[in-house]
């Protein structure tokens, strides 16, 4: 008695198996690999403050890594009075400003690298003084792969922890290719077991 029917039941179960489980951990890498974003800056963007501020500084929504960040206060001749390097603080980003500051409109352009391992990058604006100028527009080119949210609106809730896009889309690959070649070794022994139990018979001539 032939049990094809049970035996292609199976294979279509594995088959759909193998693929529920590739797209399974591969859509969910998205979600646990959103990239920081900024919870809030010191000033705050569009802020017009009295006097000119010792630091500006960003907080973001998880600890950023300690490599790559770049910080400048830049007034509308494109000077950047940014003093030294970022200092980095788990989730917040600063930089010194020069105390010479004269009064008028900055931008902070800035770049880190998230806790993802990839670079954001973004502005925000300040003024300083009763006479204040209105904040330069970004003209020249940042260093950014992707762009942060505008600083001046709440970031979303951080993202679970896990595994980055890359490593989380090879393994569902794996899986995948793991129950492929299960499913074809599982057919050839099956084509070898029928070829056994039903041999070819030759008509022999009479």
């Amino acid at each position: 008695m032939h049990h094809f029917p049970a035996r292609n039941r199976l294979l279509a179960g594995l088959g759909a198996l193998a693929l529920a489980a590739t797209f399974a951990i591969g859509g969910a890498a998205p979600a646990a690999s959103a990239h920081d974003s900024v919870l809030a800056t010191v000033p705050s963007n569009t802020e017009h403050v009295d006097l000119a501020p010792a630091t500006v500084s960003m907080r973001f929504t998880d600890d950023i890594m300690q490599l790559g960040a770049i910080m400048l206060v830049v007034d509308s001749a494109g000077t950047d009075w940014a003093q030294g390097e970022p200092a980095l603080d788990g989730p917040t980003a600063s930089v010194a400003v020069d105390p010479a500051l004269p009064d008028g409109g900055y931008q902070v352009r800035w770049r880190v690298v998230s806790a993802d391992g990839h670079p954001i990058s973004g502005t925000f604006d300040f003024s300083v003084g009763s006479g204040a100028s209105a904040a330069p527009t970004t003209d020249a080119a940042t260093p950014a792969v992707s762009t942060a949210p505008d600083p001046s609106m709440a970031a979303s809730a951080p993202s679970p922890a896990g595994l980055p896009v890359g490593v989380t889309a090879l393994l569902g690959a794996v899986v995948g290719l793991g129950l492929f070649l299960g499913i074809l070794a599982l057919t050839r022994r099956h084509a070898a077991s029928a070829a056994r139990t039903f041999p070819t018979t030759e008509k022999t001539e009479q």
